[in-house]
């Protein structure tokens, strides 16, 4: 994976795996990853809650991201 510093993209962390320092790409079904637009947050964490259900996660986009600031969670 190439990390573009030029788009903000949607990154998840989950509290069992290295909370705000792991973190994952957000993919479709093609396993292209999400941008997160103007709506990121919501739209994130809509997908998120479909994909992970109960487990406790927080999303970001790119810059917080490599600030290890997770924008917002699901605790």
């Amino acid at each position: 994976m190439v990390l573009d510093l030029d788009r903000e993209m949607a990154w998840v962390t989950f509290l069992h795996d290295g909370w705000e320092s792991k973190w994952h790409p957000i993919t479709d079904a093609k396993g292209d990853q999400l941008e997160w637009g103007p709506n990121g947050s919501e739209e994130v964490m809509k997908v998120c809650r479909a994909h992970f259900g109960n487990v406790t996660f927080g999303i970001a986009q790119t810059s917080q991201m490599l600030i290890k600031n997770s924008v917002r969670d699901n605790m």
